[in-house]
């Protein structure tokens, strides 16, 4: 993605609800980790890293995106941070055998092409007795609900914002995966006898899950 479409998409995406997602999941990634590596799967233009810098600044901020010029968007969001940002696919890392004391995800995984085998590298990268967490968006959502809760969300906004806004996150929804078809992946992995599924709202919005998974 071009760094000039990368900022549009930033800009674009950059709505209350979409923050407030943000915020909430750093609360609860940071609540038990004082200190040590986290490393931010998709990360995109870098939002959830920042969050999390806010929220305690003594964390290791690693990010890793297939787009550079998402990429080239988290430097700019993220200016004054020390962070590791690298291009590149969680498939196949570069990192060492069990080198983060967390890893996260958020809005990217029904993107990865190849989950089982990216579920798989995120076991191996992962210290053992830690945890990874995986928030995702999935299609067994109440609609109506959704319609409500989004409505409120761009209450405000001008009609190009609130049009854009409905339309990225429409889209993802009609190509992330159901909640049974996240199980099937998982059980696939090495993560398939200690995991779980919670449905939780974000930003405000009931459409998403939390997948908490833990490395023995």
């Amino acid at each position: 993605m071009p760094v000039f479409a990368a900022r549009m998409y930033d800009n674009l995406t950059s709505v209350k609800g979409v923050n407030w997602g943000f915020a909430e999941i750093s609360d609860f990634v940071t609540k038990d980790m004082e200190q040590g590596r986290l490393l931010d799967v998709g990360t995109g233009p870098g939002r959830l890293l920042y969050e999390v810098h806010k929220k305690n600044p003594k964390i290791e901020l690693y990010g890793l995106d297939i787009s550079a010029g998402m990429l080239d968007v988290a430097r700019q969001n993220l200016q004054g941070i020390q962070v590791d940002l690298q291009v590149g696919n969680i498939t196949k890392t570069d990192y060492n055998n069990e080198y983060f004391d967390c890893i996260v995800s958020s809005g990217s995984f029904y993107n990865w092409d190849k989950p089982v085998e990216a579920l798989n590298e995120i076991y191996r990268i992962l210290k053992s007795g830690s945890k990874a967490y995986i928030f995702e968006s999935h299609k067994d959502y109440d609609k109506n609900l959704f319609r409500s809760r989004l409505k409120a969300n761009l209450k405000g906004y001008n009609p190009l914002r609130k049009t854009l806004s409905k339309f990225f996150l429409k889209r993802q929804l009609r190509m992330t995966y159901t909640i049974q078809e996240m199980h099937e992946i998982i059980k696939q992995t090495r993560f398939r006898d200690n995991y779980s599924i919670t449905k939780l709202d974000l930003g405000n919005l009931p459409v998403y899950v939390r997948v908490e998974m833990e490395k023995k």
